[in-house]
C-alpha cells in the first residue's frame, strides 16, 4: 500500500509564503487596508480571484504577478500531494497537470472568513483569518489506495520488474486516484474551524510584510491531509 498517513510537510507552505511575502503600501496604512490585503492575497492564492483594492495596495504588483501567484501555489500544492502523499516515484508531464487541474478544483473550495484588523502598539497590523479546513483525508479509504495499486500493478515480479514497467504502473496509479479524489469532491467536508492571526510588519523602510509564518500555518489547516482537523 502506497499512503502515508505522515504529517503534512512545510516544503509547499514554505513556497508559498515566499510569494506572499510582498511589501504592501507604506506610511498611512490603515487597519481597513490590512484587512483588504490579507482577503486580497488569500484570495488570489487559493481562489485565483483577484481584487483590484488588494493588487492597488501592493507595491509595484500587477494582476498577472497575483495570478503567477495563485499558479505557483497551485502548483506547489499538486507536487506535494503527488510526490509526499501519494508518493508517485515517476511524475510525467501529464501526470503534473492533471494533480494541478485537480488542485485547482480543490482550492476552489477552500473557506475562509477575514476578521477585523487592528494595529498594535509597535505600529504592526494583525488580522484574524478563520479557516475551515478541508476534509480531504476522509474523502478516500486505505482500500482505495491499496486497491487501486493492486489493479495497476497485478502479479508484477518487484525482483524482475524494469524500471518503465513500474513508472507504467505508477503514472497509471497515479491517474486513477485523480480521478477518484475528483469524483468525490462533491462529498468533502469541512473540520474544525482554525484560527490563524496574520501578520503585517512594518520593515525598516516603512512597508509592510506579511510574516511568513502565518501563512504556513494557514496553508497548514486549508488542506487537511491527515485528518487532523476532522469533527
Amino acid at each position: 500500500m502506497k499512503k502515508t498517513l505522515w504529517k503534512r510537510l512545510t516544503a509547499g507552505a514554505l513556497a508559498f509564503c515566499l510569494l506572499g511575502a510582498l511589501a504592501a503600501c507604506g506610511g498611512g496604512l490603515t487597519e481597513k487596508d490590512a484587512e483588504t490585503y490579507i482577503k486580497g492575497h488569500l484570495d488570489a492564492a487559493y481562489l485565483g480571484v483577484y481584487d483590484k483594492a488588494y493588487i492597488d495596495l501592493v507595491e509595484d504588483m500587477t494582476e498577472d504577478d497575483a495570478k503567477e501567484m495563485h499558479e505557483s501555489n497551485v502548483a506547489s500544492e499538486a507536487e506535494y500531494y503527488l510526490l509526499t502523499f501519494l508518493e508517485v516515484e515517476y511524475p510525467t508531464d501529464e501526470t503534473i497537470e492533471r494533480a494541478e487541474t485537480v488542485m485547482e478544483k480543490i482550492y476552489a473550495k477552500s473557506k475562509y472568513t477575514v476578521g477585523t484588523g487592528s494595529k498594535t502598539k509597535d505600529g504592526d497590523f494583525v488580522v484574524e483569518v478563520t479557516v475551515s479546513p478541508l476534509d480531504l483525508y476522509n474523502l478516500l479509504t486505505d482500500d482505495d489506495y491499496s486497491d487501486t495499486w493492486d489493479s495497476v500493478t497485478g502479479d508484477m515480479d518487484y525482483d524482475t520488474v524494469t524500471e518503465e514497467e513500474y513508472a507504467a504502473a505508477d503514472a497509471a496509479y497515479a491517474a486513477r486516484m485523480l480521478d477518484l479524489l475528483e469524483d468525490r469532491l462533491d462529498d468533502v467536508e469541512y473540520g474544525k474551524d482554525q484560527t490563524v492571526m496574520l501578520q503585517l510588519k512594518a520593515d525598516e523602510d516603512g512597508y509592510y510584510v506579511l510574516v511568513d509564518t502565518g501563512m504556513q500555518k494557514v496553508d497548514e489547516v486549508m488542506v487537511d491531509y491527515s485528518g487532523a482537523y476532522s469533527k
